[in-house]
């Protein structure tokens, strides 16, 4: 009787713990998969982008170019024939004549340019007195900003005389840079009724 008793204990026990395993979840944990290899050279993608291309230069705008425009202000000094063979300051504070006038020239090349001016003397009467064309040679040193020239042309005198006139002379430009500068030039003016005079200019020149 005691061995059925514990016969059936121990299968009431048994079917407790069975029971028991039976509602326990069991987890199972899978490794994880490997990383990915990596991609091989015939799947990788290489972008490259180009600089900015910068162009320095350490050339300078030369003072005298090729092809040029220039514009003159300036002021004159005329004296007689007689006063130029012997002159003197004293006679050119007494004889000479002061005016005004303003040029244009144009360089098609370096070194050679056409010009035109007109100057008076006299704003009492006609506001120019003298109008005149000139060939201009020109000879820059280097890139110093001198540049001696010479020129010479014709024109025609309003006051006091009415004439025609041929001149010769030459002078020397001093530039500050390649656009602004001053000149100072000198020419003997051969007229055709009165006698032959001398002309002095100085004054500003500006370079297009």
């Amino acid at each position: 009787m005691k061995t059925l008793k514990y016969l059936t204990a121990s299968a009431m026990l048994g079917a407790m713990v069975f029971a028991a395993r039976a509602q326990t979840t069991t987890t199972v944990v899978e490794p994880s998969s490997p990383p990915p290899p990596p991609p091989s050279q015939d799947q990788t993608t290489i972008v490259q982008t180009e600089p900015s291309t910068v162009v320095v230069t350490n050339e300078t705008e030369p003072m005298y170019r090729n092809q040029e425009l220039n514009i003159d202000a300036f002021g004159t000094l005329s004296l007689g024939e007689q006063f130029i063979d012997s002159i003197s300051s004293t006679k050119v504070r007494r004889n000479g004549r002061l005016g005004a006038g303003a040029g244009v020239s144009m360089f098609f090349v370096k070194n050679v340019g056409i010009g035109a001016d007109a100057w008076a003397e006299d704003t009492t009467k006609k506001f120019v007195d003298n109008v005149s064309g000139s060939l201009i040679v020109r000879f820059p040193i280097a890139n110093t900003g001198l540049s001696p020239y010479v020129f010479g042309g014709g024109g025609y005198q309003f006051e006091p005389v009415s004439q025609s006139f041929g001149h010769f002379g030459g002078g020397i430009e001093i530039r500050f840079n390649p656009h602004v500068g001053i000149f100072v030039d000198a020419r003997y003016v051969v007229t055709r009724h009165t006698e032959d005079f001398g002309l002095g200019r100085a004054g500003f020149r500006f370079s297009f």
